[in-house]
């Protein structure tokens, strides 16, 4: 069947459905597969007219029905759930196609005066601190702080990161991101490593936006880098966003994206000279500082001799309270100096990705820096193939093409 004949078998579907509504606010969504097979799928694309924020119904031009979420920022998400390499599907969808009924959104937060809690589906995926940790009583006023996520979760609910670990590196929280070795007006404050006393990383107040979805539920959030050594008393340097979103999970695995951006404060550049590691930093479960409890993987089959090397995903993972589980990061294209070069340590749970390795850089007066990562969580070993696939996705998600229907 040609596809302007399926196109008006779906419209004449929809108004026999919805006599009601206005032919002339319906859209005809294409995706095409490309070269590679689709399964649980992330679509996302700018919308051609404005809508009103929430979940809509999405049809299928074989008649199926799932959800296409719009975000705060008029951009449309849905889940592919199956598509072949080298085919496309039509979907039709309507602005008064408005889902009302909120109450079993399949992706969801939870909140508290100090951390937003992510849920997909009955299981937790993670937890973000957008108000302060609480510090056991051996670490000082130093380690109190907030702007990090943990813990993260395995879809069976194995905790895989860790925090405020007061015998071993109490600074690595979970997922957190800042500079070790900077160079800034004259100064070099570390934002790594708090205990220096030379820099820190710490949330501005009431920055939290977030928002619940069928296809995803997420947040964004403001941090501002300190630079404590100033004569004068601190001084931002650096102000970083946040955005996370949490995805529907799929067979066997949670997923969520981290994006971040970090524009400097001012007319003056923060160098960055070269260093093994600095910038969005995992710290793995205390079970696995036992360095025997723990495994590495990048995507060239690398283990812990990875470090130093160039790849697009790496696995850590091992027994966490005697349960088998993991997580991989995904590094996207787009990221400088792509595929960025990794620090994984000798001994203990720790990774990032550090582009930083491979010489000098600067953040300059506007021109922002950005990094964006995808995370991927399961039980058990790690599916090569699996997150081979889901890397392909996100580094060349599907086509999409948006036209208003005649």
């Amino acid at each position: 069947m040609k596809k302007s004949a399926r196109k008006n078998l779906i419209i004449l579907f929809i108004v026999m459905l919805f006599p009601l509504t206005s032919i002339a606010q319906t859209f005809s969504i294409e995706v095409t597969a490309g070269a590679l097979d689709r399964v649980h799928t992330v679509v996302s694309f700018h919308l051609p007219d404005d809508f009103e924020q929430g979940n809509y119904l999405l049809i299928g031009d074989d008649g199926t029905e799932s959800v296409l979420q719009i975000d705060q920022q008029n951009r449309g998400w849905f889940i592919l759930d199956e598509l072949s390499a080298g085919d496309s599907k039509q979907f039709i969808f309507s602005k008064e196609f408005l889902v009302s009924d909120q109450s079993a959104l399949a992706v969801n937060y939870l909140m508290d005066e100090n951390t937003i809690t992510i849920n997909s589906g009955e299981g937790s995926v993670l937890s973000y601190f957008h108000g302060e940790n609480n510090p056991p009583e051996e670490l000082d006023e130093r380690y109190r702080r907030g702007g990090y996520i943990h813990p993260v979760y395995s879809p069976s609910g194995v905790i895989l990161t860790n925090h405020l670990n007061a015998d071993l590196h109490p600074h690595h929280s979970g997922i957190w991101s800042g500079w070790t070795n900077t160079e800034f007006d004259g100064r070099t404050p570390d934002f790594w490593n708090i205990h220096q006393n030379t820099g820190r990383v710490d949330v501005v107040e009431e920055s939290l936006n977030r928002e619940n979805g069928a296809v995803f539920a997420g947040f964004s959030s403001k941090h501002k880098f300190l630079d404590l050594s100033a004569p004068d008393g601190p001084v931002t340097a650096l102000n970083e966003s946040w955005v996370v979103r949490v995805y529907q999970s799929g067979a066997g695995y949670h997923f969520f994206d981290l994006e971040v951006t970090q524009t400097v404060n001012s007319d003056k550049p923060l160098h960055l000279p070269e260093y093994r590691y600095g910038g969005v930093g995992f710290r793995g479960h205390a079970d696995w500082d036992d360095p025997d409890n723990a495994a590495f993987l990048t995507a060239e089959g690398l283990g812990r001799d990875g470090h130093g090397t160039r790849t697009r995903w790496t696995h850590i993972g091992g027994h966490s309270e005697g349960e088998l589980a993991g997580i991989a990061i995904l590094g996207h294209p787009s990221n400088f100096r792509y595929p960025q070069t990794v620090r994984i340590h000798p001994d203990e749970p720790f990774f990032n990705f550090a582009p930083q390795q491979m010489g000098a850089m600067d953040i300059q007066p506007g021109t922002p820096y950005r990094a964006r990562y995808r995370y991927i969580t399961y039980d058990g070993e790690p599916n090569i193939e699996l997150l081979n696939r889901l890397w392909n996705d996100y580094a060349w998600p599907p086509g999409v093409t948006v036209t208003e229907v005649d």
